[in-house]
């Protein structure tokens, strides 16, 4: 009993807890400041901003493009930027985008609204963010964080002298497919002066304005960036982006020599693109953050020539207290010459536990991953399709970081890390260096994240050589900056990706802990550690056991779930739809709903319920004229939406479709991406699709059947309404929303 209550124990206990405790509430340091009672006459006014989008959005009516809805927003949006003395232009167009992800091809009309400030002959920065919403809800935030801002900071720079031609970019048709930036960014003259655009967006409704994504080189834009108030970046999470399939306007906006900020919201998912996108919802403090930030970039950027530095940076921010950059060469270059110090003080601390103590950290990040990833295996195995996460993360962040607490004290415990403290403390950094090496050869960003603590451990170690005592310190420091750095980048990767995979929260944590791993060993000394193991373990199936029992949904975090009638027209068969059968169903609507595959071309089943076959008239191809010239297939028609919002074109890839021209605009089917499947997908959205003529050229005479599939949002049925009433308050309508959807098929001929 007296040796697990040593002195030793407890602090070893001590230490553990703090660093759970910090890396648990490190997404406290990224809270936005306060709203400010007062600004001075330079600074960004939140309530102002607040007060423009009050107006603009009226009675807060979702306003998809092309849409009654959105033309009342649209006039108010005029009139506000009228009443700051400028005189926009809208930029009526038909547009239609080739999805780069998918085989599909969205259109619709879209009207650009533009203004400008500064000198008109000079080149410009481009301040962009979109006005149209989903259908399902009012896009508060998504994107009226981004107009209204912009709206705030055009009244100031009004009275500024600048440098370059700030152009103000308030596009439409972003949700279905960045139809608006894409006609800005092809076809728009403006379009040519630009030299930098700065983004605003959100992906949800509350949290600090994040700068996630630049282009390359990006030595101009991290400048621009570098003196924001509270930054909040950091280049590993670019790095990642990019691999993503996310798309923002920059996608359509971006091309080669332009530097690019795109600065988003994260925080408050469950209000993204949902009826609680509501300015009730919308956190003022996010709203100043986001002001301040893109103030402060449009100023460097409007108020300086463009120095077209060609170098990429590696860049992170430090508790958004500080913001630190450095060339991507430089930072690895650091890391190789910390590898060889931290290897050469490994090596020069003697034989005696030398290969145990090198085996600890590797021993540590191995059971870390492994433990998570069997938790969250089990986890999803007992409740498939439940978000374990979603409504209360707590416990799912619990378990992840003590899977890495966990991995380090058992490591310690295995190979007797406490009996060689100081090798285990350079074993640690060697491989915290090497792995910082190793990701920065895949993810170049990941540089700057390791190399601080780094070089802070190998100057301690190198003054070690004339004060002995500068060794202890330098570790200390160093595993202080990886805990400063790396916590709060914790609590970003769970805002952008949940706990889909939770094996890589807690390699994060891991590394976190990595600087820590000999220090923990020099704290506990030779003492037992299988008193810290139990407790580590406890903890993590304390967690774990929370996670499992508490609900993945609630009122204040529904989950999405549309209810939709849908009525196969052709075979006069009609279901009761409540979303993708990947994700558990609300427990009133739990057997009501079986798997099934509905659409021609579906990878994945919908939870659907027979229904009674209600008329509804489908969108169709009329007056369809096929002809054979210059070798293919061209099939021509009109399209009828019958009262439809959007009408979905779905052609046989074994028809070979090349290209489309709608309403005049010519798209080629070849630009589209994605995994192919068996269906190539033409798309139209808004009231300029009714009657608008549709032309396709096909490169084979397959006679496969074709479909229309039409989309009636907000459309009432007597079946479905059944459900809407039984789907209670964790649930919500997402994107599209509630409604109803036609499928009919037809051969061209």
């Amino acid at each position: 009993m007296t040796s697990f209550l040593s002195g030793r124990w407890l602090s070893a206990l001590a230490l553990l807890a703090a660093l759970f405790f910090a890396m648990m509430c490190a997404g406290f340091a990224l809270t936005p400041d306060p709203v400010r009672g007062h600004n001075r006459p330079a600074q960004f006014d939140a309530n102002d901003a607040r007060e423009r989008l009050v107006r603009i959005l009226g009675d807060e009516t979702p306003h998809p493009v092309d849409s009654a809805a959105e033309d009342a927003v649209r006039d108010n949006l005029l009139r506000e930027i009228a009443a700051l003395g400028f005189e926009p232009e809208v930029r009526d167009t038909f547009a239609c985008r080739p999805q780069p992800r998918g085989p599909l091809v969205d259109c619709a009309r879209v009207r650009n609204i533009v203004f400008s400030l500064g000198p008109e002959s000079a080149p410009a920065v481009l301040a962009a963010a979109h006005y149209d919403s989903v259908v399902a809800g009012p896009g508060a935030s998504d994107d009226g964080i981004g107009v209204s801002v912009w709206l705030e900071i055009a009244a100031m720079l009004s009275r500024e002298q600048l440098s370059r031609r700030v152009i103000f970019l308030f596009s439409d048709g972003e949700e279905p497919g960045l139809l608006g930036a894409y006609a800005f960014g092809s076809s728009d003259p403006l379009m040519a002066s630009v030299e930098s655009l700065v983004n605003l967006e959100a992906r949800g409704s509350r949290g600090p304005a994040i700068f996630f994504e630049s282009n390359q080189p990006n030595a101009d834009a991290v400048a621009a960036f570098s003196r924001a108030p509270r930054p909040i970046a950091n280049s590993v999470m670019a790095d990642i982006y990019a691999l993503l399939s996310n798309s923002s306007d920059v996608t359509a906006l971006t091309r080669p020599g332009l530097d690019v900020l795109n600065i988003a919201l994260l925080d408050g998912l469950e209000d993204y693109h949902t009826p609680q996108d509501t300015i009730a919802s919308q956190d003022l403090r996010s709203v100043q953050h986001m002001g301040d930030i893109a103030l402060g970039v449009i100023r460097r950027l409007a108020g300086e020539r463009d120095p077209d530095v060609d170098a990429s940076l590696v860049y992170t921010d430090i508790a958004s207290r500080a913001f630190v950059a450095a060339p991507s060469w430089a930072a690895q270059a650091v890391l190789a010459i910390c590898i060889f110090v931290a290897g050469l003080a490994f090596w020069r601390g003697g034989a005696a536990g030398r290969w145990s103590a090198l085996a600890a950290p590797l021993v540590a990040i191995i059971v870390a991953g492994a433990t998570a990833f069997c938790v969250g295996f089990v986890l999803s195995a007992l409740r498939p399709g439940a978000e374990y996460g979603f409504a209360h993360p707590e416990p799912a962040r619990a378990w992840c970081i003590l899977s890495a607490l966990l991995g380090a004290v058992l490591s310690l415990w295995w190979l007797r890390g406490g009996r060689s403290p100081a090798q285990t403390v350079n074993a640690a950094m060697l491989w915290f260096a090497g792995f910082g090496a190793a990701l920065s050869l895949l993810v170049t960003g990941a540089s700057i994240l390791f190399v601080i603590p780094a070089a802070l451990f190998v100057l301690g170690a190198v003054a070690a050589l004339a004060w002995k005592p500068a060794g202890v310190i330098g570790a200390w420091l160093a595993a202080l900056a990886a805990l400063i750095i790396w916590a709060p980048m914790l609590s970003l990767i769970e805002l952008a990706l949940g706990f889909e995979a939770p094996f890589a929260l807690a390699l994060i944590a891991a590394l976190t802990i990595l600087p820590w791993l000999g220090l923990l060993a020099q704290v506990r000394g030779e003492g037992r550690w299988r008193g810290l193991v139990a407790l580590a373990a406890l903890g993590l199936a304390v967690s774990a056991v929370l996670s499992y029992v508490a609900p993945s949904i609630s009122e204040a975090r529904p989950r999405a779930l549309n209810i939709t009638y849908f009525v196969n027209t052709s075979d006069r068969e009609a279901r009761v739809l409540a979303g993708s059968a990947e994700r558990q169903l609300p427990g009133t609507l739990v057997g009501a709903f079986r798997a099934e595959r509905i659409l021609p071309g579906d990878r994945y089943d919908t939870w659907a319920a027979p229904a009674p076959v209600e008329e509804i008239a489908p969108p169709l191809l009329e007056d369809i004229v096929v002809s054979r010239e210059n070798g293919e297939r061209i099939v021509r028609g009109r399209l009828i939406m019958n009262g439809a919002y959007r009408a979905i074109l779905r052609m046989p890839m074994a028809a070979a479709p090349m290209r489309a021209r709608v309403n005049g605009v010519l798209t080629n089917f070849a630009e589209t991406g994605g995994e192919p499947g068996e269906f190539m997908n033409l798309a139209c959205q808004g009231r300029a699709c009714d009657g608008a003529m549709v032309e396709i050229a096909l490169g084979a005479d397959e006679t496969q059947p074709w479909y229309v599939i039409g989309q009636f949002p907000g459309r009432t049925m007597a079946a479905s309404d059944l459900f809407r009433a039984r789907r209670g308050p964790t649930a919500t309508p997402i994107q599209a929303g509630d409604g109803a959807t036609t499928l009919s098929r037809f051969a061209p001929r």
